[in-house]
């Protein structure tokens, strides 16, 4: 037995598995760095936006401030999707003029961005978000309307607002699984805000999401779901807009058809990521 043989074989496995890992390590170490540069980039970003409005909106008269509302939102929106490092591939356009429900499923925090972007409109969002930290003093800026599912007076409080936003020819964003999911599955939707908007002449457009890679958000918290999304060199989003839905159907009966539009919007959203290698 030859010690010296051994030992520089056993050098060059360790130089070997070194090697191996050597990719690995990088690639955590550059995960590390754009998670911290992605989450000081969106505290920054975000705080910076928020005082430049407020510091205008305070020399805007009232009936400019819709439009510098809209502005800053389209800043806002455009720049943390530049700082998460999403990559928007969509097909459709907004075509309605004046009030319009537009409804989508929802598999993460990336989805209000997206929507907000293409839509300038106005957020259904979860009561909750109203107390977070900066967020939440954004939130209220765009106009949000906040509903606790769990209470009915607050649910009813909404869907008047979902009425009169929309009678206002605002329009109105919302996620009508009432919840985050992971996949490409699209869960019953609820019909709440499709009877908000019953008997107005407003268009209900159906919007299908699908991430390349994906993006579960389950039970992880809001945090960690960004420092996961921030960690990604990118993030291929597919959103297909669908053709309004018939206006002559009750509640219940708009919210089955645009869950089952949307789920095949979802479909061929992730046909088109497949297509470009996602």
């Amino acid at each position: 037995m030859n010690p010296g043989a051994s030992d520089a074989a056993t050098s060059r496995d360790c130089h070997q598995n070194q090697s191996l890992a050597s990719p690995k390590s990088g690639d955590e170490k550059m995960s590390k760095l754009r998670v911290v540069f992605r989450t000081g980039a969106f505290v920054g970003l975000s705080a910076g936006i928020l005082a430049a409005y407020e510091t205008r909106r305070a020399m805007t008269p009232s009936s400019g401030q819709e439009e510098l509302g809209s502005r800053y939102l389209a800043r806002l929106t455009g720049g943390l999707l530049r700082v998460f490092g999403a990559e928007l591939l969509v097909r459709g356009q907004p075509t309605h003029e004046g009030g319009a429900l537009v409804v989508a499923n929802h598999q993460s925090a990336l989805d209000i961005g997206v929507m907000l972007s293409l839509f300038q409109g106005v957020l259904l969002s979860r009561h909750d978000v109203a107390d977070w930290p900066l967020l939440g003093r954004l939130a209220k800026h765009g106009d949000t309307i906040f509903v606790d599912r769990d209470d009915r007076r607050s649910g009813a409080a909404a869907l008047r607002e979902i009425r009169r936003r929309a009678k206002e020819g605002r329009t109105v964003v919302a996620f009508p699984e009432g919840g985050t999911f992971p996949g490409d599955s699209v869960h019953e939707f609820h019909p709440g805000a499709f009877a908000a908007v019953q008997s107005l002449d407003v268009p209900v457009i159906p919007v299908g999401l699908a991430y390349a890679p994906a993006v579960p958000y389950e039970k992880e918290s809001f945090a960690q779901h960004l420092s996961n999304l921030a960690a990604r060199p990118r993030t291929r989003i597919a959103v297909h807009l669908g053709e309004p839905l018939p206006s002559h159907l009750d509640a219940r009966s708009t919210a089955e058809a645009a869950r089952a539009r949307v789920e095949a919007l979802v479909m061929d959203a992730r046909r088109q990521l497949e297509a470009h290698g996602g």
